[in-house]
Formats: C-alpha cells, structure tokens, sequence
C-alpha cells in the first residue's frame, strides 16, 4: 500500500518541475499574446442607453452608438435640482433610431447625450456623448495596415533581410566553431572574442556601425588616409539602397553571429570524437568528415539556432533605425513603433495588427521547421 502511494506521489514530480515554465508562459506569452489580437481585432464602441420615461432611473428600452443620427418623435422639458439646490431646465427628446444589432429601437434621451441644431423644431439630432463602453469585433486595424503604404515595403525588406543574413551567419558560426573545436593555439581566447557582440544590445551594435558607415566614419578615414578614395564615399543614402541593405547585413552579422556560433560550439562538444577519428582512419578527407560525420550530427543543434535567428531576424528594428533613420528603409518592427509612437500616428490598435503579424509569422515558420524535422526523422526510421 504504502509503494503505491510512494509511485503516485512520483508520478505527480514532473509536472510539479513543469509548473513554473506554465506559469511564466501563461503570464509573459500567453496573456500578451491575448491581449495583443484582442487590441488588434476589437474596438470600445459607446453606446447611449435609451430609457422608458424621461429620467436617468427608468427602465432601458435601447441603446446607440455615438454618431448615430436618431429622428425625434417628441420632445418634453423638465427640471433637475443641482448640488447646491439650484433647479436647472433639462431637455429630453423620444428618438428613434437603429441600435448595433440592425434593429429599430425608440426611447427618451437627455440633451447633455446629442447634439440638435434646434430644440424646438429639428427633426433629426446626432448622439455626441455615451453611458458605458462596449468591445466590438472589427477588422478595421488588420484592413489599415494592410492597405498602409509602407506595409509591403517594410514586409519585402524584412523577409530579403532574413534571406541574406541568415546564410552568412550560420556559415560563419560553422566556421569558426570549427576552428575552436580544432583546439589550436589560442582557442579559448578567440572564443572570448567572437562572443563579444552577446554582450552588445540591437541598438548599440547599429550606432556602432553608423559610426563606421557615416560620411566621417572610421571606414572612410581608412580609405582616404589610404589614397584609395579621394573624398569620402556616402554610404547611407537614399539613391544607394544597396549599400543600405549592406551596411545593416553586416551589422546584424556582426552582432548575432556570436550567438549561433554558442549553439553550434555547444552541438560540435557533443560529437564524439570516437567518430572523427575513425573517418580519418578509413581515409575521409576534411570535406568528407565535415559533411558525412559533423553536419548531420550537428544537425539539432543547427536546427535549434536556425529557428531562433528566423524569429529574431523577422524582428529586426533597432539596427535598421539606428543606420537608416527608420523612414527611407523600413521593417516591419519599425512600422509597429512607428503606429505605436504617441508622436506619430498614436495608434495601438493598429500597431498590435503589426505586432501580431509578425507573430503569427513566427509561429508559422517554428511550426514549419518543427514539420520538417519530425518529416524527416520519420522518413529516417522507414528507410
């Protein structure tokens, strides 16, 4: 009885160890993650409530959303006591007019709640002023930032963003993880130093490059301190995207290859080295090794790295800001602050569409590495 007991109690451990990642991300995605579509897919929409009589107690017989244009059916005056005692002549109309759910709907409204050109004559008046607040689902946000100007362009300069910097630094971190796991002289040193950048946030790794890119820059002072540029060449420019594109590759090369090479580092440990060694007894040549031995059973970790780089490099904003100002180059980062920005466009319905495109973009990509993984380990266990 008591083992029994002992067994349930053990079975109960993993998901006790599991309880604070559930926590964290019910707390730091789950719920964000909520509250961005709701922002993205909804609107407060206030509403007036319509009453039976001509007083703020009685029964609600309706209710209109602001601006709507109601007709008056009738039109009565009262009086209302003050504060301090004082009695005020208030006006009330009985309008008719379509509520949110498309259906006609009369009541008494209170002049401080519309608007009338003429209290005594007008037929028609707007409702200016509501009660209570109601979330109403819209895709007016989505439809205004994919009809936004900069939408596609910021969407095609991301994605060729993505496409250039991904190879270059996964070809790198290859690199020279493999010159650090040969051991040589010196190794633990050049370890430190690849992995500087990790310590260099997304903003300071731009000012950095702007700092060398710019008309002064240190790159054009070597080049005319060397005779081969007569005056300094202007990279950042707007007739010269391509060097644009350039300048914010190699930054973000420079500054996240560093963390691809730590994964890879970490995957080339794992690799025995039973398995090198008996490929350079049969006769394998360095390539053979690399691509028969090294890549394949490097390949969870490249996996890994490659995921985290996708995600990262559709979110890439600082750097982009830093070398280009944000408005002649933009990503889609960018344009999310920009609507966000209570100096520009002061609009965090639209920029939580943004936000939340470029997460489902993330998820779909995860999901498509993660399909190709276990396609590829089944195809693996068939053969």
């Amino acid at each position: 009885m008591s083992e029994k007991i002992t067994r349930r109690r053990l079975n109960i451990t993993p998901y006790l160890l599991l309880l604070p990642s559930m926590i964290y991300l019910l707390l730091f995605f789950a719920y964000p993650m909520v509250q961005a579509f709701q922002l993205a897919l909804s609107k407060n929409v206030d509403i007036l409530n319509l009453r039976a009589e001509p007083n703020f107690q009685s029964a609600v017989t309706g209710s209109l959303a602001l601006q709507t244009v109601a007709s008056v059916l009738e039109r009565e005056r009262s009086e209302e006591i003050l504060p301090n005692g004082a009695r005020r002549t208030i006006f009330w109309f009985k309008v008719e007019a379509t509520d949110l759910n498309g259906e006609r709907v009369q009541g008494w409204v209170s002049q401080r709640n519309v608007f009338i050109e003429n209290r005594s004559t007008s037929t028609t008046l707007r409702i200016n002023s509501g009660e209570i607040g109601v979330r109403q689902f819209t895709l007016e946000f989505v439809q205004r930032m994919i009809n936004d100007s900069r939408f596609l362009p910021a969407l095609g300069t991301t994605i060729l963003l993505a496409v250039l910097i991904l190879p270059i630094q996964f070809t790198l971190a290859i690199i020279i993880g493999l010159v650090l796991q040969s051991q040589i002289r010196g190794s633990s040193l050049f370890l430190y130093i690849y992995a500087i950048p990790l310590g260099v946030s997304d903003l300071t790794a731009g000012i950095v490059w702007f700092a060398v890119f710019t008309q002064q820059g240190f790159l054009n002072s070597a080049l005319v301190s060397a005779g081969w540029l007569e005056r300094p060449f202007i990279f950042l420019q707007v007739s010269n995207m391509g060097w644009m594109i350039a300048a914010i590759v190699i930054a973000e090369v420079w500054r996240a290859t560093s963390l691809v090479m730590v994964i890879v580092v970490a995957g080339l440990q794992a690799i025995p080295r039973d398995y090198l060694e008996a490929g350079e007894v049969f006769g394998a040549t360095v390539w053979q090794r690399l691509t028969r031995i090294v890549l394949p059973l490097l390949k969870p970790s490249l996996q890994v790295a490659l995921i985290l780089r996708t995600i990262l490099a559709f979110q890439v904003f600082a750097v982009v800001v830093a070398l280009t100002g944000g408005d002649v180059l933009t990503v889609l980062g960018n344009e999310t602050f920009r609507w966000y920005d209570p100096g520009r466009f002061n609009n965090p319905n639209v920029a939580a569409a943004y936000a939340g495109f470029i997460l489902l973009i993330s998820l779909a990509i995860s999901f498509f590495y993660l399909r190709a993984v276990r396609g590829q380990e089944e195809a693996l266990k068939h053969a």
